[in-house]
């Protein structure tokens, strides 16, 4: 382990209203049980997430985007996964450390390699039971993500070998945190089962065991990079009987053999290239053996109408001896878990043991540890003892019994690990509570600053917390929830809110804060209006408290006044919606609308009988509209014959210079002689403010 001082709890702290409430280490999000959690997809974001101070480390962490985790592993090994891509999220480049606290003196325990665009996986092993560690997540590209851990008792390191497996003394499940070689024997596959799925082996794990109890036997393999509806790693096996014993790997006879994955072609360049993945995804993620599969093997490809990644379970027979080799087809370098099922089970050791209460199960007193694990034909030759957090002696070896104390309150875990003649080594685990022991005098004091939500109704408040006296270290707990060592907690409303202190001996104390909130924003405009089209109107607004600086806008900007006033005047184009916001300083807001209803009234005035030579008032052509008219695109004047004899494009309706004197020409000063007394059609294209274009079409009489 590498330690380094990190940071110091500052007095108080903000938090932006998107910054991720588990921003730094003080307020981690505690995840109550790690065994086999998983968040939903996309629970978890580092968007916006503020830079950590920087811990030396040679790990590529850069503490710049991260968000932090916490969590209390109840077996001594976890595996941490962060997923993302497709419906899982979409960070890039993720990468995982993990901590012992306390946040201003953290030890880092071990990181992930960070190697995967979108995902990352951290095994670590040796944890402490009960003890809280914090696991910090950052990426290359911010966004949101998926969370797995999953804690559990380590089976040996992996052997390529079968000469070599691991033997498995029970049916707990384990994970494997990566397959990388086919061991030295790399022909235990090629030439002993032809016609079998399986003729090479390549990234392998083995193991071996010997059926105790007769029955069946089921499994599930699940590779560590697999995420529901995404491809993912090709998890092949094959079972064995070992009918000479389990030392006699030479005389091996496969039972079952699994090798289904992918369909695809080999492209010019020697290339696998898959199908599309909803052709094989049955196919794909988990496999194993199942009960009334009716299958014994599976040959590679997706092709048979029965494949499905499984084949038959297997009905064991006591005293005979098994084999099973495990591999990654795909070659990633990345592991597996696996879970056991069915009714046999296999040999292997039964450590058990017994606590007496020798002076009340309180903190610093004794109490007695006694071994009283069964004997069995694998004789057990090492007892190994781990009685947990604050315990003295931390642990022990043989078979005791044992005096112990615990100096501090909580729940306790004590692991017996115990290792057989043969190789078996299988570990019980047992948690007992320890009952607080506090003195009446203690002086025991919880501390809290507060920081005031942003704008009213919103959840920015921030409690830091401080403890002083009693017995370090101290955990906290925010209106009655669990006790945790966070020292910040973030993302609260206002309110009045009830912080609770206890120490390692169990006092408490407790103390009340306050929340507060400034006032609501409280926007108002004037009701709602109907005019016809082309009508201006008045829009009056309203707000409280003003303050200066504050923003004022109304959306859409589209036919108003002004936009940053309260009571712009409206031209609307058609029916519109009108909205209010006021921003004040502190980036607070609130809104109000108005609607303002359009009546589709389209006037339209022109004579139909012209005199162009004389002095009467109808002696041009001319067309009149009211405000609605936002352009007359186009107009013209047709003969008889349908010859066109005038025409203007795009006019502005309030161009007074717009006319038809009766002559030939255009509206760009062309005019010639006037037209011969008759009957003209005239047509016009006209467009109005609300961006709506009707043609019209009459007649007119020129008369002289």
């Amino acid at each position: 382990m590498q330690k380094y001082l990190t940071y110091i709890l500052l007095a108080t702290s903000t938090i932006a209203i998107s910054q991720p409430i588990n921003d730094d280490c003080f307020s981690a999000t505690a995840i109550s049980s790690v065994d086999n959690y998983c968040s939903s997809n996309g629970e978890f974001s580092n968007s916006d997430s503020n830079p950590d101070p920087m811990i030396p480390n040679s790990c590529f962490i850069g503490f710049s985007n991260g968000v932090w985790f916490s969590f209390t592993p109840a077996e001594p090994a976890i595996t941490a996964q962060i997923q993302s891509g497709g419906i899982a999220g979409n960070v890039e480049n993720p990468k995982m450390a993990l901590f012992t606290g306390p946040c201003n003196n953290l030890t880092l325990v071990s990181c992930s390699p960070g190697s995967s665009r979108f995902n990352d996986e951290l095994t670590v092993a040796g944890l402490t039971i009960g003890l809280r560690y914090y696991l910090y997540v950052e990426t290359s590209q911010t966004g949101r993500f998926r969370l797995c851990i999953n804690d559990f008792i380590p089976p040996p390191s992996p052997e390529s070998d079968c000469v070599d497996g691991v033997i498995l003394c029970d049916k707990s499940g384990f994970q494997v945190e990566s397959l990388t070689t086919a061991g030295q024997d790399i022909t235990e596959l090629d030439s002993l089962f032809p016609g079998q799925c399986l003729q090479e082996e390549f990234n392998s794990s083995w193991y071996r065991w010997t059926c105790d109890q007769p029955g069946s036997l089921t499994f599930t393999l699940t590779p560590n990079n697999y995420v529901p509806g995404e491809p993912s790693d090709d998890i092949d096996f094959a079972l064995f009987e070992l009918p000479n014993g389990i030392d006699d790997c030479f005389a091996k006879e496969m039972i079952r053999c699994m090798a289904s994955g992918a369909n695809g072609t080999i492209d010019l360049n020697g290339i696998f290239v898959q199908d599309p993945f909803e052709e094989w995804e049955r196919c794909s993620g988990p496999t194993g053996l199942a009960i009334n599969d009716g299958m014994t093997s599976e040959f590679p490809g997706c092709v048979d109408s029965g494949d499905n990644n499984f084949v038959d379970a297997i009905n064991m027979e006591a005293g005979k001896s098994y084999a099973l080799v495990v591999m990654n087809f795909s070659r990633t370098g990345l592991g597996f878990s696996i879970e056991f099922g069915g009714t046999g089970t296999f040999q292997g050791p039964s450590p058990s043991f017994e606590v007496i209460d020798l002076d009340g199960l309180n903190c610093d007193k004794k109490l007695e540890v006694v071994n009283t694990s069964l004997v069995s034909p694998d004789p057990i030759i090492n007892y190994s003892w781990n009685f947990g957090v604050d315990a003295t002696p931390p642990v022990e070896f043989g078979q005791g019994p044992f005096e112990i104390e615990y100096a501090s309150i909580g729940t306790k875990s004590i692991i017996l690990t115990v290792e057989t003649l043969n190789g078996c080594v299988v570990s019980e685990i047992m948690n007992i509570e320890i009952e607080p022991c506090c003195e009446n005098n203690s002086d025991l004091m919880v501390d809290a600053t507060t920081t005031d939500v942003i704008c009213f109704g919103d959840e920015t408040g921030v409690i830091s917390v401080q403890g002083s006296g009693g017995n370090p270290e101290y955990s906290y707990s925010i209106n009655g929830g669990d006790f945790l060592p966070n020292t910040v907690f973030n993302g609260l409303a206002a309110g009045v809110y009830d912080i609770a202190i206890t120490d390692t001996k169990g006092c408490t104390n407790t103390n009340a804060v306050t929340i507060d909130s400034p006032p609501p924003i409280e926007v108002t405009v004037s009701a709602d209006v109907t005019i016809n089209l082309g009508e201006e109107t008045q829009l009056f607004g309203n707000y409280t408290p003003m303050s200066p600086g504050d923003i004022i806008s109304w959306s859409p900007i589209e036919g108003l006044s002004c936009t940053d006033c309260l009571d712009p005047i409206a031209l609307a184009p058609g029916t519109t919606t009108y909205v209010l916001t006021v921003i004040d300083e502190m980036g607070c807001e609130d809104q109000d609308s108005v609607t303002i209803t359009t009546e589709l009234v389209r006037p339209l005035y022109y004579p139909n009988v012209i005199t162009p030579t004389s002095n009467d008032v109808n002696s041009v052509f001319t067309l009149e509209f009211g405000p609605q008219v936002e352009l007359i695109e186009e107009f013209t004047v047709f003969d008889r014959w349908g010859n066109p004899i005038f025409k203007c494009d795009n006019i502005d309706p309030q161009d007074p210079i717009f006319e038809w004197d009766g002559r030939f020409g255009d509206c760009n000063g062309s005019f010639q002689d006037f037209v011969n007394p008759g009957v003209f059609v005239w047509v016009a294209q006209v467009r109005f403010i609300d961006n709506v274009t009707l043609p019209y079409i009459d007649d007119v009489t020129v008369l002289r």
